[in-house]
């Protein structure tokens, strides 16, 4: 079977050695995705935005991969600030997984690529042709 290299719409690949996701056969196996626009690379203070782009994010490279949320079957958060933003964030996610949402692992983290980041998501799902 062979293993595809998946980029996001915007065909931005990241300076840094790591593939932004990964096809292999049924799977789509997505990088952890920030809170910050994958363009500027700008991103704002507030954990649920953060939240919004960083699952926006991880949509836009599970559709570029054949697979969606929907096909989400398992998610890890890495938050900087678990203590104080963890119920924000669930409320965001709530959105984007209204039901039946996808097994999920939310770890504490010392920080992240760049100061100021909150969140990190990485997601395994299962393209949709194969469902």
């Amino acid at each position: 079977m062979p293993r595809t290299v998946v980029v996001p719409p915007t065909g931005l690949r990241p300076g840094i050695p790591y593939s932004p996701a990964i096809r292999w056969d049924k799977l789509l196996f997505i990088s952890g995705q920030t809170g910050s626009d994958p363009v500027t690379r700008a991103f704002p203070a507030d954990i649920k935005a953060q939240t919004r782009i960083a699952l926006d994010n991880v949509k836009a490279l599970a559709e570029a991969g054949g697979a969606s949320l929907e096909t989400a079957l398992k998610m890890t958060i890495h938050m900087t600030d678990m203590t104080n933003e963890f119920a924000a964030m669930n409320e965001v996610f709530r959105e984007y997984f209204p039901k039946d949402p996808p097994s999920r692992t939310t770890v504490g983290v010392a920080h992240l690529a760049r100061a100021g980041l909150k969140i990190e998501i990485d997601m395994i799902a299962v393209v949709k042709d194969a469902v």
